[in-house]
């Protein structure tokens, strides 16, 4: 999770099982990543994914052709406790971060960084900004 000058301020994972297909899991991801936005109280969060369907339907809210419709919905919802919220499409080549932590996390479940950058992701974090201004 990144701050308005792009500076990462949380890292989190938590482990869900068994998700029928890679639509429902991002979503759900991108619903987890603004739960624990809300639960640290930030104010101002840019919300990332490289799923540019997804950030596509959060933006206009347009309709998802199912079930991750009501996700979706959640997800728009969670504007009421921000002072602003935005959803950001990424390339996947800029956000390896988040491929790596998943790697990282299938052995280390439950973990949480915040206002430091994991140790297991420095250098690949420093890719990533190199991409975004790209």
């Amino acid at each position: 999770m990144r701050d308005n000058e792009g500076v990462v301020v949380a890292v989190s994972c938590w482990q869900v099982f068994s998700l029928p297909d890679s639509e429902v899991t991002e979503a759900l991801a991108m619903w987890k990543e603004l739960e624990f936005a809300k639960d640290m109280c930030f104010l101002n969060l840019i919300a990332e994914s490289d799923t540019s369907n997804l950030v596509q339907a959060l933006n206009t809210r347009l309709q998802y052709p199912n079930y991750v419709e009501s996700i979706i919905g959640d997800c728009i919802n969670f504007n009421v406790f921000f002072r602003s919220l935005s959803f950001l499409h990424v390339r996947h080549e800029a956000n390896q971060v988040a491929h790596y932590l998943a790697q990282y996390f299938l052995h280390n479940p439950y973990c949480i960084w915040i206002k430091e950058t994991p140790p297991c992701i420095s250098a690949v974090l420093a890719f990533d900004f190199l991409l975004d201004f790209y």
